[in-house]
């Protein structure tokens, strides 16, 4: 169904993605026009995103190819680009290396960097595979390769990327979960759930009231939401259709997630708090605590909690009673034995008790 042709091309030639999956993350990522990936500004601006991200790790990568050269283990993978008046490449796969050679080459012209002729013609002209599709869309093939290198490969995109690169499959592409799982090594439930993820996050991403408040880092609760049954239940979502039915259900989460006043702190804040709404559904007093903006997430787990996991006014309380009995239990023959040692222990231990009495009377006060 995919063919590559391989040629060297001059990576003059090649045009970085401006809407590298890569970026989804970024705050000053704006998606540009496929028409307009060939304009000088578009092409330096993408240069600079990807060599100022410490993420790209841009810097490590050249000085290894000014080190030892460019190796072509993997070749870059191109598709014939259309829009430019001279014959361009998009770049699919390999955007990183072209970056670093793009950046070698253009320090080398201003000055600011020295090579010698012979790495000036390497770094100059690189092999290429130009992809060619049969029996699919070219988008398509390459959304394929995309996710065979960062979903099955050895270098990962971040769950939000992997996640958004498999709902364009499913809705573009019109591709099943047991398909898309084939070709990108996933099993077939987990790509149903970080589809059904990142849906949930973009409802809250077109919500009106919480549109500003939905950041790509909330991806991760909304994948621990969609897979606990009770929990999906209660915040209004529909498993079989992939929406909010209820959107005042749904809102009471994102409150939980990204509050709407400035000054309250989220009560969810990673998948393990998620996960512990498990617990906490089902239960009146905890769902209500849960709920208050007055009361904290540890506030609503307190309701349920298993009994070996007290709080510590409870523990206090217990060890309290335990050494009432113990002084109760003293026999004048193990006070008469008394080293001056434990006098002085219960003379500190009758004067810190005293103490916190009396803090305890100001807090009332």
């Amino acid at each position: 169904m995919m063919n590559f042709v391989s040629r060297t091309l001059r990576v003059q030639d090649l045009l970085l993605d401006p809407n590298n999956y890569r970026f989804l993350d970024n705050p000053d990522y704006k998606k540009k026009l496929a028409t307009k990936y060939h304009h000088d500004m578009v092409q330096e601006t993408t240069l600079r995103m990807l060599e100022r991200g410490h993420q790209y790790q841009i810097p490590a990568l050249r000085d290894s190819i000014l080190a030892n050269g460019y190796v072509p283990m993997e070749r870059v993978i191109v598709i014939p680009y259309a829009h430019a008046p001279t014959k361009k490449y998009l770049v699919v796969e390999g955007n990183r290396r072209v970056a670093a050679l793009k950046g070698i080459l253009r320090d080398a012209k201003e000055g600011s960097l020295s090579i010698k002729r012979e790495q000036k013609k390497q770094f100059s002209s690189i092999p290429c595979a130009i992809l060619e599709a049969h029996g699919m869309d070219l988008k398509e093939a390459e959304r394929v390769i995309m996710g065979i290198r960062h979903i099955a490969g050895p270098r990962e995109w971040g769950a939000y990327q992997q996640a958004q690169l498999i709902l364009e499959l499913v809705e573009e592409q019109k591709r099943d979960y047991s398909d898309i799982a084939q070709h990108i090594g996933l099993s077939r439930v987990e790509v149903g759930r970080r589809y059904r993820a990142l849906k949930a996050l973009k409802a809250m991403e077109d919500d009106e009231e919480y549109a500003d408040e939905a950041k790509t880092e909330f991806y991760r609760l909304f994948h621990e939401l969609v897979a606990l049954p009770d929990v999906r239940d209660r915040f209004g979502w529909n498993q079989d259709a992939s929406r909010f039915d209820d959107m005042d259900k749904a809102r009471e989460f994102f409150e939980l997630i990204a509050p709407q006043d400035p000054d309250a702190e989220a009560k969810l804040k990673t998948y393990s708090d998620v996960r512990k709404l498990k617990l906490i559904i089902g239960d009146p007093q905890a769902e209500a605590a849960l709920l208050d903006p007055d009361k904290s997430f540890r506030d609503a787990s307190a309701f349920v909690e298993p009994k070996d996991a007290r709080s510590s006014t409870t523990q206090f309380s217990l060890e309290l009673a335990k050494f009432k009995q113990l002084l109760n239990e003293l026999s004048i023959e193990t006070l008469r034995g008394l080293s001056s040692k434990d006098v002085e222990a219960m003379t500190e231990i009758a004067a810190l008790i005293q103490e916190r009495l009396d803090d305890h009377r100001k807090l009332r006060e």
